[in-house]
């Protein structure tokens, strides 16, 4: 019964880093260089803010790298 709890809890935990990003005119590749910039920022911020990895991401994504959330 833990375990079935643990592993609801988890999964509930990781969806809700999940989000779709879009900007007119770039690509997957586009993206996933911003992102691994912004991960990199995200590491440092994650350890000096103790926030989450993927709220700082997102942040990163949208202020300073232009894309929108879906």
């Amino acid at each position: 019964m833990k375990r079935i709890l643990l592993i609801t809890l988890l999964s509930a935990g990781l969806a809700g880093c999940t989000v779709y990003y879009s900007k007119p005119g770039m690509s997957t590749a586009d993206f996933d260089r911003d992102k691994q910039y912004c991960r990199e920022i995200a590491e440092e911020q994650v350890a000096r803010k103790h926030t989450r990895i993927c709220d700082e991401i997102d942040l990163c994504l949208v202020s300073k790298k232009g894309w929108k959330r879906e």
